[in-house]
């Protein structure tokens, strides 16, 4: 597949890229986990630009938890 038509998945919650196909039972076949935050769901960003804003406010979040 060519790179510039790739489509990059991204955690609905805190935006990382670090997310995978949970593995295990066949019935988790259509979850994701996401390796940053700990997400499991079905539910995925493809959408660069909305991506980067989840992570904006994502990591905002963390910094105001630990102050």
């Amino acid at each position: 597949m060519d790179k510039s038509k790739r489509v990059n998945k991204f955690c609905p919650v805190c935006g990382s890229t670090d997310i995978f196909w949970a593995s295990g039972l066949p019935q988790l076949w259509s979850l994701w986990d996401c390796r940053e935050c700990g997400y499991r769901g079905a539910f995925i960003i493809e959408d660069g630009e909305l991506a980067k804003k989840i992570r904006e406010d994502y990591l905002k979040s963390i910094k105001k938890n630990k102050d």
